[in-house]
Parts: structure tokens; C-alpha cells; sequence
């Protein structure tokens, strides 16, 4: 874990910091501590340990993104996701291809 927070570039200090504000109830010294693998830290307070460092790193490869050279298309005027969630919702199969119920089968 201290492999993780030297590559999230976090001090001691401010992973502590974030590892409290997830939950985490060990004292600065338990943290340091436990990264050195001189003091054990329960199973949960390692998850939120490990959930902070997790959280940290992906906050620090979301900065290293390239951004798109043109904007994403808005697909809020398509309702076919709507109409195949409705029709699920309802319990009729929808047709995929336009997201509308499909056509009744002939009783006859």
C-alpha cells in the first residue's frame, strides 16, 4: 500500500486525511504505522485504507486523460433506451432495433 501512496504522490498526512473522511478510525500514526508494516490494522480499516488509496489514484490518472478533440454527441433526444427500459419495466420483450414493443403475433 505505501507503493500506492508514493504513486498517488500523497503524504502520510494527506492520505490519512482522506482515509478519516471515508471512515477510517485510526490515528496518523496507525496509517504510517501499518505502511511501514509495523503496526496491524483490522480488515475493514485496511479496506477503507485501500478504498482512500484507490480513490487517490484514480483521481490522479483522471488528471492524465487526453481530452477529445470534439465534443461527445448528446443522445438525450434518442428514446430508444427509454422505450426497451419502459417495455422491460412493463414485461413485454422490446424490439431492439427501435426500442418499441414489437408487432403482435396473429392469433390465427
Amino acid at each position: 500500500m505505501d507503493a500506492a501512496r508514493v504513486r498517488a504522490e500523497l503524504s502520510v498526512q494527506d492520505l490519512w486525511l482522506r482515509y478519516v473522511a471515508l471512515g477510517g478510525t485510526g490515528d496518523a500514526f496507525d496509517v504510517d504505522g501499518f505502511l511501514q508494516g509495523l503496526v496491524p490494522l483490522e480488515a475493514f480499516q485496511q479496506d477503507v485504507l485501500a478504498q482512500t488509496l484507490n480513490e487517490a489514484l484514480e483521481d490522479g490518472y483522471r488528471s492524465y486523460r487526453i481530452s477529445l478533440s470534439s465534443p461527445a454527441l448528446d443522445h438525450a433526444g434518442d428514446e430508444r433506451l427509454s422505450r426497451i427500459i419502459d417495455a422491460f419495466l412493463d414485461g413485454r420483450p422490446p424490439d431492439p432495433r427501435t426500442g418499441s414493443e414489437p408487432p403482435a403475433a396473429d392469433p390465427t
